[in-house]
């Protein structure tokens, strides 16, 4: 599937089939190799940022579903990093987050050996805490920007007690959903040394 095909294709109305209709897509057609039969990931990045915002989050949820079941996120982190500022989708921040803590965690796969320990997250840090305290943001991204900060906090180790402030400042103010993943990051930051 060419990128114009994948384009026109998370265009076309997909109602209760979605799921099947972008895993099947992802499963099948994208190549790593530069392929021209085949839309590139970096294809499906700049999909996310697609003027129609349904657009936008179908290409954003086959990106996360490619990385977490395809495991060749290494040969894209780059290309992620440098468009993460621009993501301004919110269903699409939601899945932006969630593929960055999963692969800022341990059971991340599909990275390179070290490929985590040289990649600059300080950009990328700035914004999440931006999400975290913007009140427009979805819990749900919120959530996952607070799960990628505690687990890139054992590396910028100013990270925690920030961290642990911004999350006490936000405990009264967000939903049931934030308050349960917040007290696991708060019990995982405190078994860091700093």
């Amino acid at each position: 599937m060419t990128r114009d095909k994948l384009t026109a294709r998370l265009s076309a109305s997909m109602e209760a089939r979605m799921m099947e209709i972008l895993s099947g897509i992802a499963d099948q057609k994208f190549s790593t190799e530069g392929d021209e039969e085949y839309f590139q990931i970096k294809d499906l990045i700049d999909l996310t940022f697609h003027p129609k915002k349904e657009v936008g989050f179908r290409a954003a949820w086959t990106l996360e579903y490619i990385f977490m079941n395809h495991h060749c996120a290494g040969d894209h982190l780059d290309d992620l990093l440098s468009r993460f500022p621009e993501q301004k989708n919110p269903s699409c921040m939601r899945h932006y987050g969630k593929i960055l803590a999963y692969l800022t965690s341990k059971h991340a796969t599909g990275l390179k050996e070290g490929q985590l320990a040289e990649t600059n997250f300080e950009p990328v840090i700035d914004i999440l805490f931006s999400w975290l305290i913007d009140e427009k943001v979805l819990v749900a991204t919120k959530v996952h920007a607070m799960q990628t900060l505690a687990n890139l906090a054992p590396r910028y180790t100013w990270i925690k007690d920030e961290l642990l402030e911004t999350i006490a400042h936000l405990e009264d103010q967000e939903t049931v959903a934030f308050f349960g993943r917040a007290k696991q990051v708060k019990k995982a930051l405190k078994k860091i040394n700093v």
